[in-house]
């Protein structure tokens, strides 16, 4: 269980939105105390302390999450692969698990997309369901588009008949990218 879904279930009982607590009005009232350490490094911009400040070893959803966005903000995108495939690949089957949130498939995809392994990532996105609107989905396919545009004639063909992609991979916008809990539009 998640130390979000550990403070989210002490609500549960309350008529309001299942994730405020009641008489809240902070967002940061809903995360765990580590997670709000976390948040307010990481809307400062200081990800690498925010990275510290988060356990290497656990199995919290979230929390390997934020491990993996603070990594793409640093544009760690290989390191990032790990965290985030820990949570979203099924090791049996190679594929997504259904039950993970959107937001942690997501950065999965994105880990792979700059991480190198762009097919890879598409993949991933592929099988998010129901994120078609997604702001982080919205860019990596202006990102994918970009990046196609830039092949040449060859390169294009053998990315679309064989999935081979050319050494020099898509590159990343300058804009934050990656998704903590805290920036999800239910949270808010």
């Amino acid at each position: 269980m998640s130390t979000y879904t550990k403070t989210k279930s002490h609500t549960s009982n309350s008529t309001q939105n299942p994730l405020q607590s009641p008489g809240s009005t902070s967002d940061l009232e809903r995360l765990d105390p580590k997670l709000r350490l976390v948040k307010n490094l990481t809307d400062r911009g200081e990800y690498k302390l925010a990275l510290e400040a988060l356990s290497k070893h656990t199995t919290d959803p979230e929390v390997l999450n934020c491990r993996g966005v603070c990594l793409l903000r640093m544009h760690g995108f290989v390191e990032a692969i790990s965290p985030l495939r820990m949570v979203a690949l099924n090791s049996s089957t190679f594929h997504v698990h259904e039950h993970v949130a959107n937001h942690i498939k997501i950065n999965f995809a994105i880990a792979l997309f700059f991480g190198g392994e762009p097919g890879g990532g598409l993949d991933t996105l592929a099988e998010v369901k129901h994120s078609l609107d997604d702001p982080s989905v919205l860019m990596l396919r202006r990102q994918t588009k970009h990046w196609v545009q830039g092949m040449n004639l060859f390169r294009r063909m053998d990315w679309y008949l064989n999935r081979i992609a050319p050494k020099q991979g898509p590159i990343p916008p300058g804009e934050p990218i990656g998704r903590f809990v805290w920036d999800l539009e239910e949270f808010k």
